[in-house]
């Protein structure tokens, strides 16, 4: 089983425009890096850990500093593996995205059954605002590693 973070359009009630991404390590973001997020649209995070990276590879010609850079690269890859969905969602919602729901399935095709059941065709979205302002008290307490949605 996965949870899925829903994500609605800005300004659209189309159901085939909401997305869903799974929080789940991300292969191709361990393997490509800071490629996979500026791919995804996740500018300010995709630029911040290129120039890391860049920095990890220089460090890494000194002999001295050489097992060091390696390992804090590794440990770089890592954390964009884990976080990156993360990244790619909040890059998302600065983008005007509104996260809905999170919803736990095994697959995707069973997350979109579990969120669109009981709706009717054109179902109207709304933003979780239990909080105090500027907080989603609705939403859990962090979807990857880091904490980044504000509890109650």
């Amino acid at each position: 089983m996965g949870s899925y973070l829903v994500l609605i359009p800005p300004g659209e009630n189309d159901p085939e425009k909401v997305r869903f991404i799974r929080d789940r390590f991300a292969w191709l973001a361990f393997l490509f890096g800071p490629f996979w997020l500026l791919a995804n649209r996740a500018w300010l995070a995709g630029f911040i850990t290129l120039a890391l990276s860049i920095a990890l590879a220089l460090a890494g010609y000194f002999e001295p500093l050489s097992l060091g850079a390696s390992a804090a690269s590794l440990a770089l890859n890592l954390l964009i593996g884990f976080e990156g969905r993360e990244w790619k969602a909040l890059a998302m919602e600065r983008r005007g995205f509104i996260a809905d729901d999170v919803v736990v399935a095994p697959d995707i095709e069973t997350a979109e059954a579990i969120y669109f059941a009981g709706r009717s065709e054109k179902p109207v979205f709304t933003e979780f605002t239990s909080g105090p302002a500027g907080t989603r008290a609705a939403m859990p307490s962090g979807i990857g590693l880091m904490d980044t949605y504000s509890a109650r």
